[in-house]
């Protein structure tokens, strides 16, 4: 195989992610939804704590991609909101996020999903609904 040929497998143009965003976009509609103001709104309620926080980062991160004015970047207060969950916990889950290589803080109190990432969280969340996690 010549390097034009293997240039072509590895290197995708702007459709075929949009492809893949679409495919992250019908699994995260299984957990979640999102408003114009990028606000989260949780429907599976079965989620572990840490699994709401992951969840929130990364719809941002999705609807970020969709709509320039929503943000990737999610407050704690926001994701505090969005769960239900006081900023304490929401930090505590924020930093497991961080260790796991889930999320990042770009500053204190922020934190961001990294986007290689979801597919795999949300494809969890699918094998593992319904048991304790």
């Amino acid at each position: 195989m010549n390097i034009e040929d293997l240039k072509k497998k590895f290197i995708v143009d702007d459709d075929v992610l949009k492809t893949r965003l679409e495919l992250v976009v019908d699994k995260a509609l299984n957990h979640c939804k999102i408003d114009k103001r990028g606000q989260v709104l949780i429907t599976n309620s079965r989620l572990s704590t840490g699994d709401q926080v992951c969840l929130v980062l990364s719809a941002r991160a999705i609807a970020s991609q969709l709509d320039s004015s929503i943000s990737a970047d999610v407050t704690v207060a926001e994701i505090g909101a969005y769960t239900g969950l006081p900023a304490n916990q929401v930090r505590a889950r924020g930093n497991d996020a961080i260790k796991a290589k889930f999320a990042e803080a770009p500053q204190p109190g922020i934190y961001r999903a990294v986007p290689h990432k979801i597919e795999a969280f949300l494809d969890g969340i699918v094998a593992t609904e319904g048991t304790e996690r």
